[in-house]
């Protein structure tokens, strides 16, 4: 199960990363709004610049048209102006008629020819008033044309205008929207590389609690194991202490049972005389040992200068073992209190002795250094 820390800050990662997703997606958003805005001002900027142009267009057409009236009018007036001269020219109570009248031509060859000279002039006025007209109208029309080419012109021209906006909004439009992409991409990577080590990090604290945690446990059980050792000392000092005191006292009774009679040990010589001899020390006086009749080591005298102390128990040769009284047990005193605690454990292979002068004898301890042997435990062996 994933420790609660490590939860949390999984969690504020993601939370951190939401906000920063919200945020450059709301950027994108506003971008693509901006980019909607000027594709729609591209389309209003052309339909106003054309709406412009048809209404400039329009009152040019009506003008064009307006002079087209006054040109068909002039042509009308003129046609009438033409159509009366030569009505009054072909009067026969006109001034035209008359003067031929007053000069004796009235019905002449010349009356007729005067009328049909009016009638060509009156022909002629109408041709050129509806040329005139005509011509007029041919401008006109061009003009018109003219103004819806050139309209049609400035269109296009608006539609490219439009397409030059448009393609630069969206060249704008998709640098913002790559640029605002590239920074969230390293925005949230920057994110997660920042939350990625603070893992690391809370991780790495509560590996190391957990070793000390460990620690603490292991050092606790070893602290309670040893404990149970020590307790477990305490109880096989005490019962050897026990045994030891129970051999000590047995060992006593059976040197006084032993001790009668004695045996003399000549100063120099390691053999007994029958006559018997007494040990003086500050520890015992009486017979000396039995077992001095087999040997004596040398260096041990009493006060009168007899070497008392066997070196063999019941003539089995003694060595030393290395072992001390205190290596075996915590207290070992002698019948008259003398501490025992430095003294050698002795051995003949496989029996262990210690030496209480106080009784003139040697103490079987072979039990008790067995049990240690066993038991493999340290401190006292």
């Amino acid at each position: 199960m994933e420790d609660e820390r490590l939860s949390v800050i999984n969690q504020q990662k993601q939370e951190a990363i939401n906000q920063s997703n919200n945020m450059y997606n709301g950027l994108l958003t506003d971008n693509e709004n901006l980019y909607n805005q000027q594709k729609d001002y591209a389309e209003q900027y052309e339909q106003t610049q054309n709406n412009a142009l048809d209404q400039q267009l329009a009152y040019q057409e009506g003008i064009i048209n307006q002079q087209k009236q006054e040109a068909q009018q002039i042509k009308e007036t003129e046609d009438r102006k033409a159509l009366n001269d030569y009505t009054s020219f072909v009067n026969p109570y006109g001034y035209q008629a008359e003067q031929f009248a007053s000069q004796g031509l009235a019905n002449s060859g010349v009356s007729e020819t005067a009328k049909l000279g009016g009638w060509n002039t009156y022909q002629n006025r109408l041709a050129t008033a509806n040329k005139a007209m005509q011509d007029a109208f041919t401008e006109y029309d061009n003009a018109i044309n003219e103004a819806r080419l050139n309209n049609d012109v400035q269109k296009a021209q608006n539609a490219l205008t439009k397409l030059q906006m448009q393609l630069e909004y969206a060249q704008n439009y998709y640098t913002n929207k790559s640029t605002i992409s590239q920074n969230q991409l390293s925005n949230n990577q920057a994110l997660d590389s920042d939350y990625y080590n603070r893992y690391q990090t809370e991780y790495n604290n509560i590996q190391a609690e957990k070793e000390r945690e460990e620690a603490i446990r292991q050092f606790n059980e070893q602290l309670a194991l040893q404990q149970q050792q020590f307790e477990y000392q305490k109880q096989q000092d005490a019962l050897a202490q026990q045994n030891w005191e129970k051999e000590y006292a047995l060992a006593q009774q059976q040197a006084r049972s032993s001790s009668s009679g004695g045996y003399s040990l000549s100063d120099g010589g390691s053999s007994l005389s029958s006559e018997g001899t007494t040990v003086s020390t500050n520890y015992y006086n009486g017979s000396i040992n039995p077992d001095a009749q087999y040997g004596t080591f040398p260096n041990v005298k009493d006060k009168n200068g007899v070497r008392y102390q066997p070196d063999n128990v019941g003539g089995e040769k003694l060595s030393n073992s290395k072992l001390k009284v205190k290596d075996v047990f915590i207290e070992a005193y002698g019948s008259s209190g003398a501490d025992l605690s430095n003294q050698s454990i002795w051995t003949t292979g496989n029996k262990y002795y210690v030496w209480d002068g106080s009784i003139n004898d040697y103490i079987d301890v072979t039990n008790r250094v067995n049990i240690l042997k066993k038991s493999g435990l340290k401190g006292r062996w």
